[in-house]
């Protein structure tokens, strides 16, 4: 939280960098694994987009309390230090930038000091807050309403200081029908029979001592007896009739929080970092579901290929932001993720990463030069596989 992260170059040049290498990338896959016509190529069957951005919902605070843990209060710090290690992964699964809600510079207490931990990537225009207007102030002023019932209205005083002031924070518009439309579709067709909240209706309906069909009736109109606030549980309990079992609010509190990422991710056309030490967070979305095939990369297996690369500790505890957006840039660096996210291609890379470990020049990294030849060296090896023992490709950066 307190580590000297180093500035990175000015904006423009970052992103010109970022250009030139992904278009190499892409002409190292084309030519050079195109060449040989029994291999697949990175993309067919690729459970990974990485010109997708990546949202962060792992400090999202309703999220994060489905699977018990207080962002604000009691697992603060902890979150902090979980999230920054978070970053960092997520960070490496995409070639644009992170999103963030604005909401949570309001409504997380600690995030003022995350995105100052993170200000690097904020300058490198690699990550960016979402919001329907482009102004944070203007933006707080319609959040007022939204939660003017909540007795710690989080936007009543808040402020804008730090980074979240700078001109540098670049603001990414959602498109589409908004969060709260898209979960009242989401939430009318779930009271249904078969549905998700079928059986929140049934006892709800039982509790109440008043018909099922009145009952679902009054629960479908929840989206407008809500008057504008957040759909969120603590807000949508208090218009329920009667009072929910436990797991009844769990059951809700899933839902509407599935419902929020699914809303985000498809708005924005965006992945979610999954299966991370947390938990999964991802509220019960799976590659099965509707629309999210390729947008759940597993922070497990990435995590389990750095390890392979010798270069999980540079990338946790080593580098700095401007070095990991240089390693993620590497031609190099996008084969190897494209291919430990293809199931087709997974073998090749455990293949690849045995024959460059046994070589005397590859050891675990603690300098950015360690881990680019570890990288390249996995990565060229794959090339020399696909090519019956010619190598073509070099990356000399």
């Amino acid at each position: 939280m307190g580590e000297e992260l180093e500035r990175p170059a000015p904006t423009q040049q970052v992103w010109a960098r970022r250009d030139a290498f992904v278009a190499a990338r892409d002409i190292y896959v084309t030519a050079v694994l195109g060449g040989g016509a029994s291999q697949p190529s990175p993309a067919a069957g690729s459970a990974v987009k990485r010109e997708r951005p990546v949202f962060v919902q792992y400090t999202n605070p309703e999220i994060m309390a489905c699977y018990g843990v207080d962002v604000g209060e009691r697992h603060a710090a902890l979150t902090l230090t979980q999230a920054l290690d978070a970053t960092r992964l997520a960070l490496l699964l995409t070639e644009r930038h992170l999103l963030i809600p604005a909401s949570y510079i309001f409504e997380i207490p600690w995030y003022p000091i995350f995105l100052g931990c993170i200000e690097p990537l904020v300058r490198a225009a690699a990550l960016r807050y979402v919001a329907p207007v482009p102004d944070l102030a203007d933006y707080r002023e319609m959040k007022v309403h939204e939660y003017r019932r909540d007795r710690h209205n989080p936007y009543r005083h808040a402020g804008l200081r730090g980074i979240c002031a700078s001109p540098d924070f670049l603001w990414a518009p959602r498109h589409g029908g908004g969060t709260a439309a898209g979960i009242g579709e989401l939430w009318r067709a779930a009271l249904q029979p078969g549905g998700e909240l079928h059986r929140v209706a049934r006892g709800t309906a039982r509790r109440w001592h008043r018909p099922r069909g009145r009952t679902e009736r009054l629960l479908a109109r929840t989206p407008e007896r809500l008057e504008g606030q957040a759909f969120i549980a603590r807000f949508v309990e208090p218009t329920l009739p009667v009072p929910l079992s436990p797991a009844e609010r769990t059951s809700l509190a899933f839902f509407l929080s599935r419902a929020y990422l699914r809303s985000y991710l498809l708005d924005l056309d965006a992945a979610i970092l999954a299966d991370l030490p947390a938990g999964d967070l991802t509220c019960g979305l799976s590659r099965r579901s509707a629309g999210m095939d390729g947008r759940l990369p597993s922070a497990r297996r990435l995590d389990t290929v750095l390890h392979w690369l010798g270069i999980a500790e540079f990338v946790h505890r080593i580098a700095e932001w401007n070095e990991l957006l240089r390693l993620r840039s590497l031609p190099s660096f996008g084969l190897v993720i494209d291919r430990a996210f293809d199931e087709t291609s997974l073998d090749a890379l455990r293949i690849a990463v045995l024959a460059v470990r046994r070589s005397r020049g590859f050891r675990p990294a603690r300098t950015y030069a360690e881990a680019k030849s570890n990288v390249q060296a996995v990565a060229g090896t794959m090339a020399d596989f696909t090519l019956n023992g010619r190598t073509t490709w070099r990356d000399d950066r």
